[in-house]
C-alpha cells in the first residue's frame, strides 16, 4: 500500500525565458566554479569567497502546478521549493555518474548560472569537474557545452579528487608547520564516496597517479535503491518514492561497529533500541516526512502488548501429601485483555515506516559489496589498491600516501562512518606505515572550495586553462587526444593533471622520509617493527 498523494503546493514558479535576468544585469569578469555531480550541482563565484557556495539538485521534475491547471517542469533549486515530495519523480541527466542527457544538463546548468549565480557565461571563466575514466564522447560533449553553447572565455576541467586534495592541503598548511612532511610532500589518497560510485585516487607531489585511481561501482543511489527494495518487500510499496526513501536514508541510517552484534540487538523485543519509525507524508497533514520521536518506546505508550501471556505454565508443581504424590489440577489459561488505543478526534492517522536492521545493513554494503552480490572490494580495501600499485613501488612514496588519507563525499556523512573506516583500513596497512585519516568539514562542498583556491592563483589558472580560441582552432587535435585516452597527451586539452608548478618530492630524500615517518609512528608500533626486523 502506497501513501496518499497530494498536490505540490508551495513550489516556486518555473523559470522561463522571460523570467531570466537580462544580459546587461548579469555579472562578468569572474571565475565560476562548478562541481558537476550526479546528485547535485555545487557552484559558486570564486571572487565571492568560500562562504558563497551554493548547492542545487542536478535534476528536473514535472509536477502539478499550484493552481491545479496542468503541469510545470522544475529544475535545480526550484525542486527544493516543493513542499509535498510524496510521489516526486526526479529525472537526472547523469546515469552511473556520467552525463548522458546533455540537453537536459545544459538547461539545468543554464538556469543555475543565470538565475542562481547571476553571471553571464560569455564574459566569465570556468572551473568544472568531470569524473575519472570519462569516455571520449563524454569529454567532447563537455567541451562543446562549455565553449560552443555557453561560450566561456576559458575553462579548466579536472576531477573532484584533485580539487579536494588541493583544498585539503590548503587547510593542512594553515594548521601545521610549513616544513612539516605532510605539507611539503603533498601526497596522499582521496576517497570520494559519492552518489554514483566511490573513487580512491592516489597522489604523489600533487599529481594523480594513473594506476592509482580505483573505482567501486556503489554509491548513494545504489544504497537508496537497496533500501527501497527492502521496505517494499517488508512493508509499504515504496518503489516510486525515491525522494522519500532518500530522506529516510539520510535521517535514519548509520554505520555499525559490528554488523553481527547489531543484528543480535535486533532480536530483542520489537527491535530493541535499534528500531525507529519514520512518519510518511500523506499530502494532507504531513507534507515532509520526519523521524518519530521516542519510536523505540512507542509500543508501550500506544497500549499495544506482546503476544498473549498465559497465567499458568504448561507444567504444575507437584504436591506431596499424606496420601502420597498428587498433582494439582491445571488452572485455566486466561489471556490478558488487550488495551485498545482510542485516537483523539484531532489526531490524524499517520502511516509509519518502521526500520530495524535496515538502518545499518544498507550502509554496510559500502564495506562488503558482496552482501548484494557485488564482486568488488569495500572502500577500505579500495584505498590499499590505489596505493599499492606499480606506479608506487617505492616504499617511501607509499608511506607518504598513507600519511594523508582524505575522506569526502555524501556517503561519508553517515554516523560512525569514519570510525568504522579507520578500523577496517588499519589491519590492511602494514604496521610500518603511519596512518592518518581525516574528513573535510563539509565533505560535499570540498571540491568546490578547491576550485576557489585555484581561481585565486591566476597565473597557475591561466597557464593550465584552455581558452575558447584555442579550442576552436585545435578542435580536431583535441578530439584525437580524447580518443587516445592518454593520461598526459601532447596536445593541451584544458584537463588539469597537476596543481604545482614545481615538484617538491625530488627535494625530499628517502632518509628524511623514513626518519619523519618513524617520528610519527607510535612507540608500540616501532617496537613491533624492530622486533620483526
Amino acid at each position: 500500500m502506497a501513501p496518499k498523494r497530494g498536490a505540490r503546493d508551495g513550489a516556486r514558479a518555473p523559470s522561463t525565458a522571460a523570467d531570466r535576468p537580462a544580459a546587461s544585469s548579469l555579472r562578468g569578469d569572474v571565475t565560476v566554479v562548478v562541481d558537476l555531480g550526479g546528485s547535485s550541482l555545487k557552484l559558486c563565484v570564486a571572487e565571492d569567497g568560500a562562504t558563497a557556495t551554493r548547492s542545487a539538485p542536478n535534476a528536473s521534475a514535472r509536477v502539478k502546478a499550484s493552481d491545479g491547471a496542468g503541469f510545470v517542469t522544475l529544475r535545480g533549486e526550484e525542486i527544493d521549493g516543493v513542499v509535498d515530495v510524496n510521489g516526486l519523480a526526479l529525472r537526472r541527466p547523469c546515469d552511473r555518474g556520467y552525463v548522458v542527457h546533455w540537453e537536459q544538463q545544459r538547461e539545468i546548468l543554464d538556469d543555475a548560472l543565470r538565475r542562481t549565480l547571476g553571471v553571464d557565461p560569455t564574459r566569465c571563466d570556468l572551473i568544472i569537474t568531470e569524473p575519472p575514466f570519462a569516455l571520449p564522447r563524454t569529454r567532447e560533449a563537455l567541451d562543446e557545452m562549455v565553449f560552443e553553447y555557453f561560450g566561456f572565455r576559458r575553462a579548466l576541467v579536472t576531477t573532484p579528487a584533485k580539487l579536494t586534495k588541493r583544498f585539503a592541503d590548503f587547510v593542512d598548511a594553515k594548521k601545521r608547520d610549513a616544513k612539516d612532511l605532510c605539507v611539503v610532500a603533498r601526497s596522499g589518497v582521496v576517497l570520494d564516496c559519492g552518489f554514483s560510485f566511490a573513487h580512491a585516487t592516489a597522489f604523489v607531489d600533487g599529481t594523480e597517479v594513473p594506476r592509482g585511481i580505483k573505482r567501486l561501482n556503489l554509491g548513494g543511489k545504489a544504497l537508496t535503491n537497496y533500501l527501497k527494495e527492502l521496505v517494499s518487500f517488508r512493508q509499504w510499496n515504496m518503489m516510486d518514492e525515491s525522494a522519500v526513501i532518500e530522506d529516510v536514508k539520510e535521517k535514519m541510517c548509520y554505520v555499525a561497529d559490528d554488523a553481527l552484534a547489531e543484528l543480535e540487538k535486533c532480536k530483542a523485543k520489537r527491535g530493541g533500541t535499534v528500531k525507529r519509525e519514520y512518519v510518511l507524508p500523506d499530502g494532507i497533514h504531513v507534507l515532509r516526512g520526519f523521524v518519530r520521536e521516542d519510536s523505540a518506546n512507542v509500543d508501550k505508550k500506544d497500549g499495544s502488548d506482546d503476544d498473549e501471556e498465559l497465567s499458568e505454565s504448561d507444567e504444575d508443581d507437584d504436591d506431596f501429601g499424606a496420601s502420597g504424590r498428587t498433582k494439582k489440577r491445571p488452572k485455566k489459561k486466561v489471556p490478558k485483555e488487550k488495551k485498545v488505543k482510542i485516537p483523539k478526534k484531532d489526531e490524524p492517522e499517520h502511516q509509519f515506516l518502521t526500520l530495524v536492521n535496515e538502518r545499518f545493513m544498507v550502509p554496510e554494503v559500502l564495506f562488503h559489496p558482496s552482501d548484494i552480490g557485488g564482486r568488488q572490494c569495500g572502500v577500505a580495501e579500495l584505498v590499499t589498491q590505489a596505493v599499492e600499485n606499480e606506479d608506487l613501488s617505492n616504499e617511501a612514496m607509499r608511506a607518504l600516501a598513507y600519511l594523508d588519507v582524505i575522506v569526502t563525499g555524501g556517503c561519508s556523512k553517515f554516523p560512525n562512518f569514519m570510525e568504522r573506516f579507520e578500523r577496517e583500513l588499519r589491519p590492511l596497512v602494514s604496521e610500518s606505515y603511519m596512518l592518518r585519516i581525516r574528513q573535510m568539514d563539509d565533505p560535499i562542498q570540498a571540491a568546490c572550495l578547491g576550485g576557489v583556491d585555484i581561481a585565486k592563483d591566476r597565473e597557475f589558472f591561466e597557464k593550465h586553462a584552455l581558452t575558447k580560441e584555442e579550442y576552436l582552432a585545435n578542435k580536431t587535435s583535441i578530439r584525437a587526444a580524447h580518443e587516445s585516452l592518454e593520461f598526459e597527451p601532447n596536445v593541451r586539452t584544458g584537463r588539469l593533471r597537476e596543481y604545482a608548478a614545481t615538484p617538491n618530492l625530488k627535494k625530499l630524500d628517502k632518509k628524511r622520509i623514513i626518519e619523519d615517518c618513524e617520528k610519527l609512528t607510535p612507540s608500540f608500533e616501532r617496537d613491533i617493527i624492530h622486533a620483526s626486523a
